[in-house]
């Protein structure tokens, strides 16, 4: 080997190691970005877990019997959440399990409360909300309320235990605390449906098209679905719809727990 073939294997060793520095500090960036956007996302969600289980344990629960698990009563302080955010106007409480959140709807996008939980944090877990197809004062045939399905079961992820024929039948009760009153409901069904956006396709303001939710709601088969069949519902009653993504690779479908007002 000559001196010139030595200089140029030399040059070509030099730009191959340039190259390599280059790429390996690029993957160094990426693997920096990534953490960075990791830590900040489990950070992000965390603190809002936090406020929550804040305003959860603010709520006093009394004279909850263990056997029916239900709840007789409860004092929400509104004063204390509508210092939080003004658009909170309800709240929420499934005895079974850890659902007991306030409930928020936007006065001017009904998408908002899907990515910024109730005290304006963007990002997940977002809030337990309703659009404003239905009023504030759970008077309309079918109220949709909707919650993230968080794979750390908070928010509405433990609605999918009723897909459990014992725990469904052990767990018939919701309860939704307004300013000046107490809805109770009971569940009669849990079923996945499709992601049809439900008060766009049924106008439940129209008998008719509520009569025809009921009738799909009931004409579902699969094996997770449950129902009460001793619970009957009419075109006369008003329900509440939960409703949740699937835990598992259907994104295009929904789940949702049917509950029919029997109290108030």
């Amino acid at each position: 080997m000559n001196i010139k073939e030595l200089q140029l294997k030399i040059k070509k060793m030099g730009k191959k190691k340039i190259t390599t520095i280059v790429v390996f500090s690029m993957l160094c960036v990426v693997f920096l970005f990534c953490l960075f956007f990791m830590f900040n996302y489990y950070n992000k969600r965390d603190k809002a877990t936090q406020i929550y289980e804040e305003i959860k344990n603010n709520v006093e629960i009394t004279n909850q019997s263990e056997e029916s698990n239900e709840v007789q009563k409860k004092d929400i302080d509104f004063d204390a959440l509508w210092a939080i955010n003004k658009d909170i106007y309800a709240y929420i409480e499934i005895p079974g399990t850890d659902i007991s959140y306030p409930i928020a709807q936007s006065k001017t996008d009904n998408s908002y409360y899907l990515n910024y939980t109730i005290e304006g944090m963007k990002g997940l877990p977002g809030s337990i909300y309703t659009e404003n197809y239905n009023t504030k004062e759970f008077g309309d045939r079918n109220t949709l309320i909707y919650g993230h399905n968080m794979k750390n079961g908070t928010m509405f992820a433990q609605l999918y235990n009723y897909s459990d024929t014992t725990f469904f039948d052990k767990n018939q009760y919701v309860y939704i605390y307004l300013p000046d009153k107490t809805l109770k409901y009971q569940i009669f069904a849990a079923v996945i449906f499709d992601d049809r956006h439900i008060l766009g396709t049924f106008d439940c303001t129209k008998v008719q098209r509520f009569k025809d939710y009921l009738t799909e709601i009931y004409s579902l088969q699969n094996s997770l679905c449950q129902y009460n069949n001793s619970v009957k519902v009419d075109e006369n009653d008003k329900i509440i719809t939960l409703s949740t993504c699937m835990p598992n690779d259907m994104p295009n479908n929904r789940w949702l727990v049917e509950a029919v007002l029997v109290e108030e």
